[in-house]
């Protein structure tokens, strides 16, 4: 009789363990982290849930690898994000950026509509002087806020 009452318990407590792991991994997936999309220049990628993102145009000043340069140089991004018939452009920057030395401006807030968005560039590929592939592409987190 010990032994089943034992075994009973046993077998609630791991019961509820479990369904107490699992509701925590469930909270945890429904607070979404938005991960970085890749977009190549003239391309788009759906963001943010129903937002979209198009890189308009990339130049890169960069000081390119294995490379002596006076300057660090920089990486310019300008795209457009659009929700439905809306839509906002702007500018990102990696590197030197501004006239007073190194200023990154790699993230804007962006609102379309009653939605706001945080556009962040975390890498602009590929480094100058790293490979001979010429296709650019802007690393973008569009976070909706």
């Amino acid at each position: 009789m010990r032994s089943t009452r034992s075994t009973s318990f046993l077998a609630l407590l791991l019961g509820g363990l479990t369904f107490f792991s699992c509701e925590k991994e469930a909270t945890v997936a429904t607070q979404s982290t938005t991960q970085p999309v890749a977009v190549e220049l003239n391309g788009s990628a759906r963001v943010g849930g129903n937002a979209t993102v198009q890189v308009n145009s990339i130049q890169d000043s960069r000081c390119p690898a294995n490379a002596v340069c006076i300057r660090y140089g920089n990486a310019d991004v300008t795209f457009t994000l659009s929700q439905g018939s809306l839509s906002q452009s702007g500018k990102l920057c990696l590197g030197e950026c501004g006239t007073k030395g190194l200023h990154d401006k790699d993230s804007t807030t962006l609102q379309l509509g009653p939605d706001t968005y945080k556009v962040l560039l975390t890498e602009v590929r590929p480094y100058p002087g790293t490979t001979t592939d010429t296709k650019q592409t802007a690393v973008l987190r569009v976070t909706k806020q």
